[in-house]
Order: C-alpha cells, then structure tokens, then sequence
C-alpha cells in the first residue's frame, strides 16, 4: 500500500513540476506542403547521430500525431498557416484562401496585403495580419505575459510568416527580387540594424554558382526519376539532376533560392539571428519563434511529390534541423524548449504521372467554361450581360447589381449556376451560398469541409469542389487545395521540453495546436479557437 502510495505522490510531484515549470521557448515550425506519410517513408535516410538529429529529433523522441487532418476544404498556405495559429477553421479566422475577390470593390485581395502600411527594406506591397479576423496563440502570450514574451516569426513567404506571428509579434520574410529578410511598417518603424547587416553580410550570395546534386547514391533514395516527364521545372533548372545556380547575384538567382534547400538554410541562418538578438529563451517568460520553410513546397509544385527533388530537398532540410537544433542545446537547452512540427497542406501527385500508373489524373484549364457559363446563364434568364462577375477558384462571384436591376432571384441564379458547373470537366461538386449558410452537412462530407472554409464576406455565391487527382487551372505540374485526403494529411509533432516518445493514431486537427499550447501555458485561448486539447502532449 505504501509503495503505490510513494509512486502516486512522486508522479503528481513529477506533473507538478512540469507544470511549475513551463518551456523557456516554443518553437514552431511549419514545413510548407509536407503530406503527413513523408518523414516515414524518408526516415532511413535522415541523420541519426546522437545528439545531431532533425526529424529523428521527433520521430524517434517526441509524441506523434500521425492521423492529423484538416477540416476544411480549400487547403493552401495562407489557410493552413492561419488554422495553425489560432486553432480556429477558416469559417472564424476568415482566411478562406492566398486571395479571393472583396465583394464590395470587386477587386482581388492577397490575403496579406495592407496598403494602410509601407515595405521595409523591398519595393512592392506590404503585408500585415489585417485580414486575419481571430487572435492567435502568439497574440495570446502576448497578452498573458503583458508584453514580455519574446514573438517572432520568420518564413521565405510573407503569408508563412505573418500569420503565425499574429497582430502581437514581429514577423519576417525573403524580398524573392533581392533576397534580402525584409517586413513592414506595421512592425517596425525602419528595419532593424541587425537585419540590414544580415542582409549586407553575403550569406544570401553564398550559393552564387553552386550545383544542387544528390545527397546519397541514387540507389538509396525511395523516389526515382519515373516523374521526370512529367516535371515543370522553374527557369533556369534543368529536368534532372544536376541543378545549377546562376552564377549572378540578379532576380533570376534569388528566385531560385526558394526552389533549392539554399532557402530554407537561409531561413534558419535568420532564424538563428533572432534567437541570438532577443536571446530567445534566456529568461522565466516563455518566448515564441515560428519558422516556415517553404522549399518543400516550391520544390514539390514543380517536381510532385514523387521527384528525387522532393526526397533530396528533405534530406537537406533535415540537416538544416539537425544543425538548427544542435544550436538551440547550446544556447537554451533542449530540455527548455517545445518543438512542434506541422505542415499548412499536404500535396497530390502529378496528375499525367498518376494516370501513366494507372491511377485517375486530369488537368483542365477553366476561361472557356467560364465564357459558356456565362452564355448559358444569360440565355436562361434572358439578360444580356455577364451573370458571373468573377472568379477566383474554387469561387464564381455573382454579379449583384445586374441581378437586382433585372429583378431575378440570386437564390435561383446560384441554384442554376451551381447545377451547371457540374456539368464542366474537373468538377465533382458545387455549393452555393444559400447552402452553405443555411444548411447542416454530415461531419467530415466534403460538404462539411466546404462549409468550415466558407466565411460570407469573402467566400463566393457558389463554391466548386474538383474531382480527386484533379488540377483545374493550375500551372504548375501538381498543387493542393483539395478535401482529399492527401491534401489535408499533415503531421503534428511535439518534442523535446517535457515530452515523452509515443504515437497517437486517432484523428486530430491542426486546429488543436493553439488550443493545446495555451493550455499548456495556462493562458487564454485564441478567442475564435475550435480545436481540442490533445491531452497526451500535457501529460
């Protein structure tokens, strides 16, 4: 009786410490487009050296969640990004997609973009969280330590960068014309002096000329070349291994950056800069960092999922992790910093390779449907004029003002026009606004999916859903955006600090990471949150 007694009080003393004794620094990272099945099917390969490891840092010594999905329909980058820093769908945080059209000026909005605030450090438009309608959990540490937390974030994309540093943080992101770290106004009143000397010191320059080869034998890799065909390479790639790097510091190389691992080590050789700056973790306040390595996207949208580029991209990155996390245990400790990993979206393969296996795959462009939508419209209800004003896929926007003046119902015009497109090759599904605003849905339909991305004051009068292995209107060789599995299927991670080694197999969200980090922390959630404690990551 008394032994069970001591084990019960040493493992509530054990709990209470733990609690009592919170991370000294969070760090998130988002690995752009990395479908949830990927760091398994790669493993062998990554690096496994004692203390020197990356992904193994969670695949052999953190909690995993390896049946996470989300919830809502239209996966892409700006969408994930912002589930993941509120714990809240797209229908509350209301961003519904990278862009979509304002239903007041008809004019499209970038789902960063703040004209109210100026570039720092790049010409072009600036960005800010101004559409980002929800708290996030790094505003929530902001509040709760009444300023004191430490609140970065840093990516190669704004989008990356921006929403998960919320209102309250500072956020970071790669000027692609001059490759500097550039921000916004809205952060900073001019760009940090650190920032300008990481800009003037080289680094971004370090890979003038330089050639992307594999990493290991080919043999050893589980991808192979059967996708080449089929592969859309950026300008200034070749099909195939080698990649070679312009030998000139212009636009061309700094473009490229993004589509080689060089990006993503820049992105943490800043990301080691605001750890040093800040002293990130040096104090009792628990501090927040947010990284975003987007390469595995841009490498994946040209090469698929398939690629030796792929796998290879992530072999680098999971040096760049190993050295990235060798730092962190040397100026903090491991042992007082949570790393959480997840993705935005998870990615399909090529759709002319998946056919050429014998899988379904189809590509259609949408301009021609549009013209004869908007011809069979308005021959049914005997206007002249376009019905459908624009449109921003998977949304068709009515055109209001024509409906009203000739006296229609744009319940009935959205009824038509959603009967319609299923009629368009591509298209599995269509939902209109009336549906989506008024009906009730099986949980997890794709209707369901639809209706949790779907906010009034921006998503369209009729929402198209593709068919699986389907790309409509997409230039590249493969993209995301889908309700099907391998589009919402991410990883969701947790390691060092006080987690333990386990798997978890039942299904969560990505919605659950803000929720659960708060929890943790004891501090308020994200006030539009709709995600879940996962309860394993507390114990």
């Amino acid at each position: 009786m008394m032994k069970h007694l001591w084990l019960f009080l040493c493992i509530s003393l054990g709990s209470m410490t733990a609690w009592a004794d919170p991370p000294k620094l969070i760090v998130q990272i988002t690995v752009d487009q990395l479908r949830g099945d990927l760091l398994q099917r790669y493993q062998k390969n990554f690096i496994n050296q004692g203390n020197r490891k990356g992904f193994n840092r969670f695949l052999q010594q953190g909690t995993l969640y390896t049946n996470a999905h989300y919830r809502h329909a239209l996966t892409l980058t700006a969408v994930g990004h912002a589930t993941l820093a509120t714990g809240a769908l797209p229908s509350r945080h209301g961003v519904i997609a990278n862009q979509w059209i304002d239903r007041q000026s008809g004019e499209p909005v970038y789902c960063t973009a703040d004209a109210s605030t100026q570039p720092l450090g790049f010409d072009g438009y600036s960005a800010s969280p101004a559409n980002l309608d929800a708290s996030t959990f790094a505003d929530e540490l902001y509040f709760a330590t009444r300023g004191n937390a430490k609140i970065f974030s840093v990516s190669l994309k704004d989008r990356g960068a921006v929403l998960t540093a919320g209102r309250l943080g500072k956020a970071f992101w790669m000027d692609k014309e001059s490759g500097n770290m550039v921000s916004s106004s809205y952060y900073f009143d001019a760009l940090p002096d650190y920032v300008q000397g990481f800009n003037q010191s080289g680094l971004k320059d370090n890979y003038l000329g330089k050639t992307w080869e594999l990493s290991l034998p080919q043999h050893l890799y589980v991808n192979d070349a059967a996708n080449r065909p089929f592969q859309i390479p950026p300008m200034g790639f070749s099909t195939g291994f080698p990649h070679q790097m312009p030998a000139t510091n212009d636009t061309g190389y700094y473009k490229l950056l993004g589509y080689s691992p060089y990006g993503d080590e820049l992105t943490a050789d800043f990301a080691r800069l605001l750890v040093e700056q800040h002293k990130l973790g040096k104090d009792d306040v628990t501090d927040y960092l947010s990284i975003s390595f987007s390469t595995n996207d841009y490498v994946g949208h040209q090469f698929g999922p398939n690629s030796l580029e792929a796998e290879d991209n992530l072999l680098h990155l999971d040096k760049t992790l190993a050295d990235f996390f060798y730092f962190l245990d040397k100026q903090v400790g491991l042992n007082n910093v949570l790393l959480v990993l997840s993705a935005d979206h998870g990615i399909d393969s090529i759709p002319e390779y998946k056919k050429s296996i014998g899988f379904g795959g189809f590509r259609s462009t949408f301009s021609e449907s549009l013209t004869q939508l908007n011809q069979a419209l308005s021959g049914q209800f005997k206007v002249e004029g376009e019905l459908i004003e624009k449109v921003q896929l998977p949304f068709l926007y009515l055109n209001h003002d024509l409906i009203a003046k000739q006296g229609l119902s744009a319940l009935q015009v959205e009824q038509v026009l959603a009967t319609k497109t299923l009629e368009l090759p591509g298209v599995a599904a269509a939902f209109t606004r009336t549906q989506l605003m008024t009906q009730s849905f099986a949980p997890d339909s794709i209707g369901a999916m639809v209706q949790n991305g779907y906010y009034p004051a921006r998503s369209g009068d009729v929402v198209l859903v593709q068919n699986a292995s389907t790309l409509i209107n997409v230039k590249s060789a493969t993209s995301h955006g889908s309700p099907y599995k391998y589009d919402t299927h991410v990883p969701l991670y947790f390691a060092g600090w006080n987690i333990r080694p386990r798997t978890i197999s039942r299904q969560v969200s990505p919605e659950d990471l803000a929720v659960t980090l708060s929890v943790l922390l004891q501090i308020s959630q994200p006030d539009k949150a709709t995600g879940k404690v996962l309860e394993e990551v507390l114990q």
